[in-house]
């Protein structure tokens, strides 16, 4: 073999080396550039971002393994797309159902009347046969006025006056019950002694001025 043919052999091998490294160079590039794009759409912290893309430069496919491995598991997208899911789910849940202001009985928006105690919920239109609320003194649906209905007076309940459980007044002593003294007793015996020795002294002094 002579040396032109060395030397030709030498450059398709020289060529072939340059190849495959501008090929590793570019791959290894292209990895960076996507664990950086993807990191974006998953996180909006720029540390990690940088850290993802470190990590890539410096074990290259081994670190784009370890990315995939630590990467979190949603976009921002599917994050805000499935915080909407759920705010939706929950305010179908804690939506309130109108009910009867009356009975407290559950309705529907369309209901006229109170399928339980009968009060008078909505009203039609008397132009677009439209339903209105009872308040509503123009019909929202044709702008055509629409005087609300006279509500039906409450007249207040009777008075009717109860059973008296108050103790009438006595006037003599109290009573009590078997083996129980009234408290007053003592003082009735006190004033009837001193209005018996009154009495007496009178008497007696009567008796010395008749004998005088």
């Amino acid at each position: 073999m002579d040396m032109p043919q060395l030397e030709d052999l030498g450059t398709i091998l020289l060529a072939v080396v340059a190849f495959i490294s501008a090929f590793i160079a570019a791959f290894w590039m292209s990895l960076i550039i996507w664990t950086f794009r993807d990191m974006r759409l998953r996180s909006r912290d720029i540390f990690a971002q940088l850290l993802a893309s470190l990590v890539v430069l410096i074990f290259g496919p081994l670190g784009m393994l370890i990315y995939l491995i630590l990467r979190p598991q949603e976009s921002l997208g599917e994050t805000y797309a499935r915080t909407l899911e759920e705010e939706a789910l929950l305010q179908d849940i804690t939506e309130e159902q109108p009910v009867c202001p009356e009975c407290k009985h559950r309705v529907e928006p369309d209901f006229i009347l109170c399928p339980a105690c009968h009060t008078e919920l909505r009203k039609a239109c008397p132009h677009c046969g439209r339903l209105m609320l009872m308040r509503w003194d123009i019909c929202p649906y044709c702008g055509e006025p629409c005087p609300p209905l006279p509500q039906p007076e409450r007249r207040p309940e009777p008075f009717v006056p109860g059973p008296c459980t108050c103790r009438p007044w006595s006037f003599g002593p109290r009573t009590k019950g078997p083996g129980q003294v009234p408290k007053d007793q003592g003082l009735v015996e006190g004033l009837a002694e001193a209005a018996l020795e009154l009495v007496l002294e009178a008497e007696s002094d009567a008796e010395v001025e008749s004998a005088d």
